[in-house]
């Protein structure tokens, strides 16, 4: 069963006004090509991809169909033809032949089923190439970037390539973590938009649209201080929404867990495993700077001999969880972890802990390596910066929201 935090309602959705209008300026502009919109993990791509395909459904002259690689639902498009989601598995490989039979009745294609993949590619593909309707096809696909290698390279060959080799097609991705190594020269040069996160007052718009739909168990006094924890990530206001009878900082933790558990293995959510990682991931948000391994290593294992392998394997989990990306000086993890778990630690004891802890780490690789002393000293969180949760303030976890 679909997760809360994995349901869309329309009528909750806010903001993104500008990626609606540059989509649209593309299927006007252009006669063909792919766009693949980019986000940290909680920006809402899935939300966007999804309130997209509601608004492309309402254009005569679109042909939209919409693929959810990871579960999901969205009970108000439970009719429609032109959608796949799955709100209790991630789509398999086995699944490409019910997509390539649904497309192929939905733009009108002759088509013949068949347990060949090759054989289906090549009939669809003629398909589209004899298609005599003026309708544009465009199919969007969520979390293309997250999906196994092996499931997204049979997806480009089966799927994208017929598709791409007709004359009048968009495809429209989102994705987060690694950029993948496509074969198809129009995913090679497709234009990448970012998702950022919501502004403040887009961030109180979600919360109040939430309380109309039913679905915010919180006081309208707290809008202002939720949009602030949530450092306008609209995963993260909305679990905050709907957690009943928790503090905020409660919540927040909340939908910090959320935000990390997903993302891993199955065996890394176990209790014990799941807890050694969380600690780690929040003393790597106080780093401010890209860091390599052996930067952190005694921050992260202080006093264990296996500390550069443990750190290896920390940093392994995190690219391939998406939630960690090399910046070509060193990794670092999303900012929509960091910010969220720097908000939550200002209000917990630990952030001193590590504070201190990070402060030695920084100075004894200052004393180590003269030469970058400048760079380490930006390790830790300076007062004043976006990501600054004011650990000098009397008035600690209340900064200014960082956008």
């Amino acid at each position: 069963m679909s997760q809360p935090y994995n349901v869309f309602h329309s009528a909750e959705f806010t903001d993104r006004d500008s990626e609606f209008e540059r989509v649209l300026t593309i299927l006007k502009e252009k006669s063909r090509g792919a766009v693949i919109f980019e986000g940290a993990r909680g920006s809402g791509k899935s939300a966007f991809l999804l309130e997209l395909y509601r608004r492309l459904h309402e254009q005569s002259e679109i042909r939209p169909f919409l693929i959810g690689l990871f579960p999901y639902s969205a009970d108000e498009f439970k009719e429609k033809e032109n959608i796949r989601l799955n709100s209790e598995r991630a789509f398999e490989r086995q699944d490409i032949p019910d997509v390539l039979n649904r497309l192929a009745r939905y733009l009108e294609i002759d088509f013949i089923e068949s347990d060949d993949l090759s054989f289906q590619k090549d009939y669809f593909a003629r398909g589209l190439a004899y298609r005599t309707t003026k309708t544009v096809p465009v199919l969007l696909v969520d979390s293309v970037y997250e999906c196994p290698e092996e499931v997204r390279v049979e997806i480009e060959k089966y799927i994208f390539a017929p598709l791409l080799a007709s004359e009048r097609v968009f495809l429209i991705l989102s994705g987060r973590g690694k950029r993948p190594i496509w074969s198809s020269p129009e995913l090679q040069t497709a234009e990448i938009l970012t998702l950022d996160p919501l502004d403040k007052d887009n961030v109180k718009d979600q919360l109040v649209r939430l309380e109309k739909a039913g679905k915010s168990k919180r006081d309208e006094s707290e809008y202002d201080e939720i949009a602030e924890l949530s450092c306008g990530y609209p995963l993260i206001a909305r679990v905050m929404a709907e957690s009943e009878k928790k503090s905020l900082t409660d919540a927040l933790d909340e939908a910090i867990d959320i935000m990390i558990k997903d993302t891993l293995p199955e065996p890394e959510r176990e209790e014990k495993k799941y807890s050694q990682t969380r600690s780690q991931i929040e003393k790597l948000s106080l780093v401010d700077i890209p860091f390599r391994i052996p930067d952190v290593e005694a921050y992260l294992f202080p006093d264990d001999p296996e500390r550069r392998a443990k750190t290896n394997e920390l940093v392994a989990l995190l690219l391939a969880s998406g939630l960690l990306r090399y910046e070509g000086k060193g990794y670092q993890l999303n900012p929509s972890v960091t910010h969220p778990i720097r908000k939550w630690l200002a209000r917990k004891e630990q952030y001193s802990n590590y504070f201190v802890q990070l402060t030695k780490v920084s100075e004894d690789l200052q004393e180590a390596y003269p030469s970058a002393k400048a760079w380490y000293q930006r390790m830790l969180p300076k007062e004043g910066s976006p990501s600054d949760h004011t650990l000098y303030s009397s008035n600690l976890g209340k900064t200014q929201y960082a956008a």
